[in-house]
């Protein structure tokens, strides 16, 4: 038996990196430099969803006295969306 081969279709392409889904098998490929990673569908978008709340709280320059705290702090608990 032989399996039909991957067919990519980008979902969005910069100069930082390429994300790309087979719908066959429902994996997204991200690409960042040199690093490729796979994910399962609903886990790449929590990641993205993560990343996207990551960027708002980055582009907002928040209080400097927080960014001096260390730590780790949930910004947003993880959900599953299957």
């Amino acid at each position: 038996m032989s399996k039909k081969p991957c067919n990519h279709e980008y979902l969005a392409a910069t100069e930082f990196g390429k994300a790309q889904i087979c719908r066959e098998c429902g994996v997204v490929h991200l690409h960042v430099q040199n690093l490729t990673m796979r994910f399962e569908v609903a886990d790449f978008l929590g990641l993205a969803d993560t990343l996207a709340d990551a960027a708002i709280q980055a582009r907002a320059g928040g209080d400097k006295e927080k960014a001096k705290r260390a730590g780790f702090t949930l910004i947003k608990p993880s959900q599953r969306l299957n």
